[in-house]
């Protein structure tokens, strides 16, 4: 049998992975995708597709399918290659504090996988700023510099000065890569993949073997109905030392909807999307941060704020 082609997206919080992640599985041009994924309610999966749910892995009737890590890339891996004769290519999405050219060595030492190459989505408004915090700096540098591909995403969101600036830069650091701007990660298909015709992984970075620095994480789950002035107004007042909120929410005034926020810096989107169909009925909603993050009692005070109707 042919050897897989093996694709790792990164990029960090909030740079659109999951966005992109969600046109590979609408937009599969034929092709027959495994996509494994740290978060299944972060991916706008069409209830109307699914052919199969099992506990971590769903079907879709395209061909496609979505695995969810849980704890060990390995093992989700090997779970998908049980499935080899069904699919055509792999796609890992990684965290948005991993290393995603260190995920993309696994096709080394896996024989039935072969390097395809390495995306990386990079926040047109904010990737210079994120290289050069002290917090993060190292790790967002480290997914740049090994790209194959650099996906300059929320290119709308900058004027024609700005996108040109930071193009040139993302190319002066990372000159074996092609720079692509996008809005909404909306790149077509064919530009994804063949990145790495060869197999052969990018050049290690210097950085490549340094520990990922951390990143707080506070989360909060229910199954009741939740405000939504009190929840944005709750966001809003939120410091700058969060870098990242998202969340699938049940709002009161939008009880049979899955509400989808993402909240990127100071910028908040939430909108309806799909019924909830075979999800379950319950809101998680989890911030990432700095280590200068506000503790979890105080986060725990701030949102204790907003009204939650319990539900039968």
């Amino acid at each position: 049998m042919a050897r897989l082609p093996f694709t790792v997206i990164g990029g960090f919080l909030g740079a659109g992975k999951t966005t992109l992640l969600n046109r590979l599985l609408r937009g599969s041009a034929g092709r027959r995708f495994a996509v494994l994924v740290n978060d299944f309610g972060a991916v706008d999966i069409d209830s109307r597709l699914v052919t199969a749910h099992g506990g971590d892995t769903i079907s879709l009737a395209n061909g496609c399918i979505c695995c969810s890590i849980g704890d060990s890339l390995v093992l989700a891996l090997v779970r998908v290659l049980e499935k080899a004769d069904r699919i055509d290519h792999v796609v890992v999405e990684a965290s948005g504090v991993a290393d995603p050219a260190r995920i993309a060595e696994l096709a080394l030492i896996e024989p039935m996988l072969e390097r395809d190459g390495v995306l990386v989505l990079a926040d047109a408004t904010s990737v210079q700023a994120r290289a050069a915090d002290r917090h993060v700096g190292d790790t967002v540098q480290r997914q740049l510099d090994g790209a194959d591909l650099l996906i300059l995403n929320k290119a709308d969101l900058v004027d024609a000065a700005q996108l040109a600036q930071t193009t040139a830069w993302l190319q002066a650091r990372q000159a074996g890569a092609r720079v692509v701007p996008a809005v909404h990660a909306e790149v077509a298909i064919e530009a994804l993949f063949g990145l790495a015709s060869n197999g052969a992984p990018a050049a290690p970075t210097a950085a490549a073997s340094a520990a990922t620095p951390p990143v707080r994480r506070w989360s909060l789950s229910t199954r009741g109905l939740i405000d939504r002035a009190a929840l944005l107004a709750a966001l809003a007042a939120l410091p700058a030392s969060v870098l990242r909120a998202k969340g699938i929410l049940r709002l009161a005034d939008a009880p049979l909807q899955r509400s989808v926020l993402h909240m990127v810096g100071r910028r908040i989107d939430m909108r309806s999307d799909t019924p909830w169909g075979i999800a379950a009925l319950r809101s998680d909603l989890v911030l990432l941060g700095t280590p200068d993050m506000p503790a979890d009692a105080e986060l725990d005070r701030l949102f204790a704020t907003v009204p939650v109707t319990p539900v039968a």
